[in-house]
């Protein structure tokens, strides 16, 4: 009687057991398709914000895009000289990202942005957004070394300037064109609203 008692119990354990791990498993496929259904993004946008992501921790006024041709844009704003001279160096920097997304093996095309143009096209931005940055590029302009300007994401001004070196008068000269900017911002856009401000030489290093 002992030892079928014993044998029943052992089979119960047993049992349990069983319905403990099914159940964990269950719970893990569920959670799987949970996550796969949540998810938003496809894997050739995430391979394109990554992207982004690292060629702004070298260059500003950055943005990439794919096209229906199977194609990865890279748009640049700034000069031709400074145009020509970052190519070479942003295809190894987007080829070395991608050799192992969906993308990898998609031909690289580069754009060069005029400030105008993108202003005129980036639309997305707002009436509100392109007149301040109407306004900020008026107050630049009296400072002879102002080459460009970006708002990205609408947080961040960067200003692009022909300074050269961060001497103690170029830092100087950077912290009056960020106090000009600061008063253009603050006559222009709410005070709920506030800019990081960046001011780069020509060797695009921060200088403020």
């Amino acid at each position: 009687m002992g030892k079928r008692f014993g044998l029943v119990i052992g089979l119960l354990v047993v049992i349990i057991s069983m319905l403990i791990l099914f159940d964990i498993f269950a719970g893990e496929k569920r959670s799987e398709a949970n996550k796969e259904a949540q998810s938003l993004i496809t894997n050739e946008e995430l391979s394109l914000a990554r992207l982004k992501d690292k060629l702004l921790e070298k260059y500003v006024g950055i943005d990439v895009k794919t096209t229906e041709e199977k194609e990865l844009v890279i748009q640049v704003v700034g000069g031709e000289d400074y145009f020509q001279s970052i190519k070479k160096d942003m295809e190894s920097i987007a080829k070395n990202a991608l050799k192992t997304s969906p993308l990898k093996d998609y031909p690289i095309v580069f754009e060069r942005w005029e400030f105008t143009s993108l202003l005129d096209n980036n639309k997305v931005m707002g009436d509100d957004m392109n007149l301040l940055m109407e306004e900020l590029i008026a107050g630049l302009e009296a400072f002879d070394v102002y080459e460009y300007l970006v708002i990205e994401n609408q947080t961040t001004i960067t200003i692009q300037t022909t300074i050269k070196g961060a001497t103690n008068e170029a830092l100087a000269l950077a912290l009056r064109m960020e106090e000009a900017i600061k008063k253009i911002v603050q006559a222009k856009v709410s005070q709920n609203d506030s800019f990081v401000i960046n001011i780069l030489n020509a060797q695009r290093e921060k200088l403020n």
